[in-house]
């Protein structure tokens, strides 16, 4: 027999010819926490007082049973499935997490401060992208750790919760600590933007961000993009030779540790080259919209003023870095300044 709230949802769900089928069992009312459930042939529905009744079923309730379901870090379900995800992905949502499953990569929680990490970097739309592994924690002190498809996050107890994207993604934080993955690496969707290479994506996005500074009268060229390692021999050695290696570490990367090697970066300048890489271009007209609009078009100024402490460079109005729109916009609200803050890493002012 099924009454009450749980008869009420899966009335909504359009009674036995829906999903869950017949029942298959009475409600069992035994549950922690005040909780009742009620088996169908297609899959369960649970009702708690808090969280009202939901159904669950499939590859995302066979994954929360591995985590002892109700009575679990996961709790009680507090929705059903919602599978309007990018890439055919599905989740739901529990009282203490998620749970994703996406044809590729099959089901997994997120919860807890890595969960929270991953919620602020903008879901599965980041460019983490999608969760292949659920959290795994051990060591002394203790450590855990998560993979998604586009890097890991990483929570030693002991400090604070970083992220690691991967050498691939729209995300990789290239600095003086982390270089370049492997070291000579050409990214392998290069496309042209005017006179100059950019991985397709971010190519794409600074497109738009030229028509946007366009349509608003204000001119925006291209300097230099993607930068191969051998280039980057020649303009750092050429740098050492006429400053020093240590004024040329404070102004360009050595071999293997160039942004410009990503394919996501681009030097912008002026159309009558007024202040062409020099720290007064923020106060041109291509600098002021840049500064001001980039952003919307997933770029950030990578190397702002007076975070040479982090980025381990000075101050580059004109050096763009694609991170993508999500990426990007919640940087600028929530004022981060460069990207290590943002992904919670190490300080990089030095090799």
């Amino acid at each position: 027999m099924t009454v009450g709230a749980i008869a009420g949802r899966w009335a909504s769900l359009n009674w036995e010819r829906g999903f869950l089928g017949y029942p298959t069992t009475d409600e069992n009312c035994t549950l922690v926490n005040s909780g009742c459930v009620q088996k169908f042939q297609g899959g369960r529905i649970y009702w708690q007082p808090n969280t009202g009744a939901n159904p669950i079923a499939g590859g995302i309730g066979f994954h929360w049973d591995q985590t002892a379901a109700e009575r679990g870090p996961l709790g009680y379900p507090i929705s059903g499935e919602n599978c309007a995800l990018v890439a055919g992905g599905c989740v739901q949502n529990f009282q203490g997490g998620y749970v994703y499953w996406q044809p590729s990569i099959g089901s997994h929680a997120v919860h807890g401060a890595l969960g929270a990490k991953w919620v602020q970097m903008g879901y599965e739309l980041s460019p983490l992208g999608y969760p292949v592994s659920d959290e795994s924690c051990g060591g002394t002190p203790l450590s855990c750790s998560q993979y998604f498809q586009g890097g890991t996050i990483t929570w030693p107890t002991f400090a604070g919760v970083s992220v690691t994207p991967s050498p691939s993604s729209t995300g990789v934080v290239v600095n003086k600590r982390r270089p370049n993955s492997p070291m000579n690496q050409t990214p392998p969707d290069l496309v042209w933007v005017g006179s100059q290479l950019m991985r397709s994506e971010a190519a794409w996005q600074f497109s738009q961000l030229v028509s946007g500074a366009s349509a608003a009268g204000v001119p925006v060229t291209t300097v230099s993009g993607f930068r191969s390692y051998d280039t980057q021999v020649g303009l750092y050695n050429s740098y050492v030779s006429q400053y020093g290696r240590a004024v040329a570490d404070t102004i360009s990367a050595r071999p293997g540790f160039s942004e410009h090697q990503t394919g996501l970066v681009m030097d912008v300048g002026n159309p009558n080259g007024a202040c062409s890489l020099q720290a007064c271009f923020e106060n041109t007209p291509a600098g002021e919209f840049v500064r001001n609009h980039a952003w919307q078009y997933g770029f950030i100024i990578r190397y702002t003023w007076a975070n040479d402490w982090a980025t381990g460079y000075t101050y580059e109005p004109w050096h763009l870095r694609y991170i993508g729109v999500r990426t990007a916009t919640d940087m600028h609200n929530r004022g981060y300044q460069t990207l290590e803050q943002h992904f919670g890493l190490a300080a990089a002012p030095t090799y």
